[in-house]
Formats: C-alpha cells, sequence, structure tokens
C-alpha cells in the first residue's frame, strides 16, 4: 500500500517551530547544567530571542506546544486575565509538575523574590538570567554550543 506523504505545513509555522525547539533545548541544558527542574522565562527575555514585540495568542500556543518535549509542564504567567494568551508576562518551564500553589504570585513580588520564595518552598527553579551566561541567546550561538556538545568538543 502506498503511503502518503504528509502535507506540508505553513513555511513560517515550521521556522517558529524550530525557533521554539531550539530554544527548549538550549533551556533544557541550562536547567540541567544548574541541577534546576524549572526555569522562569520572562517575557523580555522571550521577546529578545523570539525577535517580537508582542504575542498573538496564536504564538504562545504554538510555543507552548513545541516546547512541550523539553519541558512537560509548562505554565504561563498572565499579566491580564488568564487564558488571554497575548498577556503574557512569563512562562513557568518544567520537567517535573508544579503544584497550584506555586503559580499563583503572592503580591508583591519582584522576579528575584518570587524565585527565592518558590526556592524556599522547596521548587528547584531559576530565573534564565541566573543560569545563562548569554542573554538572549542568539541561535547561531545555541546552534554553535549544541554542536560543540554534541560533538563532545565542549562540556556543558
Amino acid at each position: 500500500m502506498l503511503a502518503l506523504a504528509p502535507m506540508t505545513l505553513d513555511p513560517h509555522r515550521e521556522y517558529c517551530r524550530r525557533q521554539h525547539r531550539l530554544l527548549a533545548h538550549h533551556l533544557s541544558i541550562e536547567a540541567w547544567c544548574a541541577g534546576d527542574d524549572c526555569i522562569l522565562l520572562e517575557r523580555g527575555h522571550l521577546q529578545e530571542f523570539l525577535k517580537l514585540e508582542r504575542f498573538k495568542s496564536s504564538r504562545v500556543q504554538w510555543l507552548l506546544e513545541d516546547i512541550r518535549p523539553w519541558f512537560k509542564h509548562t505554565e504561563p504567567v498572565y499579566a491580564g486575565p488568564e487564558g488571554d494568551l497575548a498577556s503574557l508576562e512569563a512562562l513557568y518551564l518544567s520537567r517535573v509538575p508544579i503544584a497550584r500553589k506555586f503559580l499563583i504570585r503572592p503580591d508583591p513580588l519582584n522576579a528575584e523574590e518570587l524565585i527565592s520564595w518558590l526556592r524556599g518552598n522547596g521548587l528547584r527553579i531559576s530565573l534564565l538570567h541566573d543560569i545563562s551566561a548569554v542573554i538572549p541567546p542568539s541561535e547561531e550561538q545555541i546552534v554553535t554550543r549544541l554542536a560543540l556538545l554534541a560533538s563532545g568538543l565542549a562540556e556543558p
């Protein structure tokens, strides 16, 4: 029986998928090297890496879908009403489940205070700028680092 070739996806969607996967792979290595299960990725860092000024809900949905193989428990943090993907403030990227109590931000904590509070409650989490030397890393920097790691020419 003849197998049908999968439909070609929209080139923009494929570009975004590759960009999201590259970021997820990089972040998973950063978290692993730091001994963390979770990263709190702030909107500004995400905007810089993706080179976006604002997020459309479809792009956020794609991002959440594309990074799931690396971070099974991804939780968005909204500045506006929950579920308004365009008001994305940050993302919890985690390889382990996060208790709901940790997803409610106690006011008036800034990001560093929030991380300190979460760590004090047993969650192994960091802000990206605490565990990564280059923020935001460019795609070229990530690909170079991953190639060096994969070839054994660099250490994590």
